[in-house]
């Protein structure tokens, strides 16, 4: 069963062949050794799984039900992943681990002047001529796209921003790809207004299943590779006048791949809709687990245990609180820690963030294409968004229910707007 079939459309035992087709595929992408890893981030796994019941309750329940899984918050002492918001989403676990979206951090960023402000959620370039950034991540060999999430005051210098990713390959040596923005992108993207634009693309080779030392005996070697991404100015240039929300390596689609998408933009600013604090900790998490428990930060001196040896508890204190997006004090006082347990969020502050999140008003885009023969492509097949776009002023006066806006649109491309907001291997 190929995971693009429409069997699983057919009834639920299809839809359950479907769902047990990622785990296996979780296993063979990245090894047997990812099952000791998901355990260690159940914590933080659990609860952004149960945050996508806003859009997909009735669809995970036809799995749970049928293999009989219970939300009793307590995992399964034989094995801790058969249980609900795991056992019945694997294909949501796949996609969390097979991309990667680095969201801004107050270590992550090197910023020469006191004018740049720093945020918990993101960073605020004023007026800097030193931008730096590096991460080290784990990824399975194959293909992928390098955005970025960000907004544009009046911008200045991001057309001299190097983006590199670096790896070694099996002999030792170090292969580095590098990325440019379009020199004039200051000019070429909107002002005031979320945009995600689209760097590159690049590719993780396939790792040799095993190889013979001068002895003649064979070593395993593993299934990911080690990549350090990182992004730097390439001269003495003025930044100034834009902020960033995070970094997404995401898996080819559709939309960027097939018709050459440049960018989507939405209009909005405000972080709290575009930083997904469960996600955000979810893959902290991970890739504190996944770099041994050392920082992903490349340029910090740290002698990591071994793969996937780091405790995700060590780093408790840095994860952030939902509280701080959704405003609710007087719910805060059992976020404030996680807890070794299953339960490390107030489940009425967990949904109620969940529903601010998935279900904000911000569902339509304006799409920059490449070309424009990819532009009329795209509106030939799913509609013009453009009259959607020139319409949203008007709508935000309206007195119709959001359900209502939603069916007179005439773009039918992803309209509840949920693709952009988690990361996604294929349909939702």
């Amino acid at each position: 069963m190929e995971p693009t079939s429409s069997l699983k459309y057919v009834n639920s035992h299809f839809y359950l062949l479907y769902n047990d087709l990622f785990y296996n595929k979780i296993i063979s992408v990245f090894g047997e050794d990812i099952i000791g890893i998901l355990v260690k981030i159940l914590p933080w796994l659990k609860p952004y799984i149960k945050s996508l019941d806003t859009f997909r309750y009735d669809a995970r329940m036809v799995v749970a039900s049928r293999l009989g899984l219970v939300d009793n918050g307590v995992s399964e002492v034989g094995n801790p992943l058969n249980c609900m918001f795991v056992k019945d989403s694997w294909k949501y676990v796949y996609s969390v681990l097979k991309n990667k979206r680095l969201y801004a951090e107050y270590s992550d960023y090197r910023i020469d002047e006191p004018s740049n402000y720093v945020y918990n959620h993101f960073v605020e370039i004023n007026r800097t001529y030193l931008l730096s950034y590096s991460k080290a991540i784990w990824l399975p060999p194959g293909n992928y796209n390098l955005n970025i999430g960000l907004a544009v005051k009046h911008g200045s210098g991001l057309g001299t921003t190097k983006f590199e990713i670096k790896y070694a390959n099996e002999d030792g040596k170090v292969v580095v790809q590098t990325f440019y923005p379009p020199t004039n992108i200051n000019e070429i993207l909107p002002k005031n207004q979320f945009c995600f634009l689209k760097i590159g693309e690049f590719k993780v080779p396939p790792i040799q299943p095993k190889r013979a030392d001068l002895e003649g005996r064979v070593q395993l070697l593993p299934k990911l590779r080690k990549v350090q991404l990182t992004m730097e100015e390439i001269g003495l240039y003025l930044k100034s006048g834009f902020s960033i929300y995070f970094i997404d390596i995401s898996q080819p689609t559709l939309l960027y791949n097939d018709y050459d998408l440049m960018y989507y933009t939405v209009k909005e600013t405000n972080y709290k809709y575009f930083v997904n604090i469960l996600l955000k900790n979810l893959y902290k998490a991970l890739n504190f687990v996944q770099n041994g428990g050392c920082p992903d930060d490349p340029n910090i001196q740290c002698v990591p245990n071994y793969y996937g040896g780091g405790d995700p508890f060590v780093i408790s204190n840095r994860y952030h609180k939902l509280q701080d997006c959704t405003g609710d004090s007087e719910l805060s006082q059992d976020s404030v820690s996680l807890p070794g347990t299953f339960s490390g969020y107030d489940e009425k502050l967990l949904m109620k963030y969940a529903d601010f999140y998935y279900n904000s008003k911000f569902k339509k885009r304006y799409f920059k294409f490449t070309t424009i023969y990819q532009r009329r492509q795209f509106i030939n097949r799913f509609g013009d968004f453009e009259m959607d776009w020139n319409d949203s002023n008007e709508e935000e006066g309206d007195s119709k229910s959001p359900e209502a806006l939603t069916h007179v649109r005439r773009c039918s491309y992803d309209k509840e707007g949920l693709k952009w907001k988690i990361p996604i291997v294929g349909e939702l």
